[in-house]
């Protein structure tokens, strides 16, 4: 199949796989620029390949309909894979970065050796990420992965679904992502003292990702309303983000005062640290109510009809 021409004006009366074509095809290409990033080891390539893989495994997920399932259901699988293999690299970079920035803090009270022992646990992890993210671009299965992109973006498997207008077609596809998102919040309000807490916040910190990369795909037809939504939902993501973060980084603090604590060392800094991340994740969902009061306003949402 002929490769999109970028050049082309797209708009609401536009078939449907024009639009989502010209993603796959973009999404394809910075896989493999994010690849070969990766490989020469430039900073943070292996992040944005991750995101890239998300973007793509969304749009697949979001316009499912306009293409054969039973052709892109393993490329969505497989992208999920990948992302996971890549994923410990990221976490331990993060983590191990903001747990700094607090022991910097002259206000922390230092007691015992928290930083060496913090310095040689993520040594390890760092050690072992890397070890990962090799694994997973020497892979078999990751090069056949990039040679199913390759295919899926030179000769998509349309359905006839393809072929509607991007006005009749669209709306529909991202309104699911935008009910999807409602009913992950609903459930987190309706228990927020559960166990499962901190998993049902971080299932709507991927549900508002999946709205986001869906309002970011049909911007090129929708223009401004989905750039405005797009950028909406990313405020939510952010403080989200932001929130998972904190989450992570008290899971590594509690191991590490546990491993202090057996090793007959003071875990009055650990105590410190993990109140304070806690005191952070309650500002994070401050942020996150003020991004949702804005994201749920119906005329940002006008545009889908």
């Amino acid at each position: 199949m002929a490769q999109p021409n970028v050049e082309e004006v797209l708009d609401l009366t536009s078939p449907a796989r024009e639009l989502l074509h010209r993603r796959v095809v973009a999404l394809r290409r910075e896989l493999l620029v994010r690849d070969q990033e990766m490989r020469n080891e430039i900073p943070d390539a292996v992040h944005q390949t991750r995101v890239t893989c998300r973007r793509m495994r969304a749009a697949l997920a979001t316009f499912g309909s306009l293409l054969d399932r039973s052709v892109t259901g393993p490329v969505r699988a497989e992208l999920r894979w990948a992302a996971r293999g890549l994923g410990n690299a990221r976490d331990a970079e993060v983590v191990h970065l903001r747990l700094g920035r607090l022991m910097d803090d002259p206000q922390v009270g230092m007691v015992g050796p928290v930083r060496i022992r913090m310095e040689r646990l993520f040594r390890a992890r760092t050690e072992s990420a890397d070890a990962d993210v090799a694994e997973t671009i020497a892979s078999p299965r990751y090069t056949d992965l990039m040679a199913r992109l390759e295919r899926l973006a030179d000769a998509p498997p349309w359905t006839p679904a393809a072929r509607v207008e991007v006005g009749e077609s669209v709306p529909p596809l991202v309104r699911g992502d935008l009910l999807r998102l409602e009913r992950r919040v609903d459930r987190v309000r309706a228990s927020p003292d559960s166990v499962e807490h901190d998993d049902a916040v971080h299932q709507v910190r991927k549900a508002a990702k999946r709205l986001r990369y869906a309002c970011e795909s049909v911007s090129p037809a929708y223009a401004d309303p989905a750039v405005r939504a797009a950028e909406a939902t990313t405020r939510v993501t952010k403080a989200l983000g932001e929130r998972q973060d904190t989450v992570v980084s008290r899971l590594v603090v509690r191991g590490l005062a546990a491993s202090a604590a057996a090793a007959g060392e003071s875990v009055a800094t650990y105590d410190e640290l993990e109140a304070r991340e806690e005191r952070h994740a309650r500002e994070c969902e401050a942020a996150f109510e003020a991004a949702w009061r804005d994201l749920s306003r119906p005329e940002l949402w006008a545009w889908l009809g």
